[in-house]
């Protein structure tokens, strides 16, 4: 099994793709995407999402919660721009369940953030991109997504290497060796780093 956690509207056929959104459960109500698109509640991307069928794809997976899977079951796991958005000890935790759940020589891709290149925006007469790059909040709207944490590929290889991660890299966009990484890999100005059990 390939597991793809935090796969939002990106899901990739052929894995296991998770994520919390809402959105899960307004698909398997009939007519309840159009009535909450009509109330102005979703948006039209949403709304269009879901006559397309693209949150009926998803699984509902918490990733504050322990990974319900067997050991050494899963065979790579990817991520892209979720991390951030727990706390640091929940980002432990979960490093710590990839790790149980990967067979032996099992991938691990994430993408996050560069707090390296973010930390290059920072002005003083105004540090507002900043803010917004860091935080994720430039609107009241967005305080549900904003981040909580932030990574360099050194502190991931710490992370990484203390769950019992062997092998650490960091990549490129789009270079690697987790499956389907073409198909995957969406978001080029980020951090990418992979590490096998």
């Amino acid at each position: 099994m390939k597991l793809h956690l935090g796969a939002f509207d990106r899901s990739v056929d052929g894995w296991h793709n998770t994520d919390i959104t809402p959105h899960i459960y307004i698909a398997r109500i009939p007519y309840l995407p159009w009535l909450l698109h009509k109330l102005h509640i979703i948006d039209e991307l949403r709304y269009g999402q879901h006559g397309e069928g693209v949150f009926r794809k998803l699984h509902y997976l918490d990733l504050c919660k322990p990974l319900p899977f067997p050991d050494d079951s899963v065979d790579a796991i990817f991520s892209s721009h979720v991390l951030e958005h727990l706390f640091m000890d929940e980002v432990e935790r979960l490093i710590d369940q990839c790790y149980r759940v990967l067979r032996p020589g099992g991938i691990c891709r994430v993408v996050v953030p560069d707090l390296e290149k973010i930390m290059r925006l920072y002005e003083v007469e105004d540090p507002r991109r900043f803010i917004n790059d860091i935080y994720e909040v430039s609107t009241r709207s967005a305080v549900k997504n904003s981040h909580h944490c932030a990574f360099t590929g050194p502190f991931l290889r710490k992370l990484f290497s203390n769950a019992g991660f062997t092998k650490q890299t960091i990549r490129d966009y789009r270079v690697g060796e987790c499956p389907d990484i073409g198909r995957l890999d969406n978001r080029p100005e980020s951090l990418f780093f992979e590490a096998v059990k």
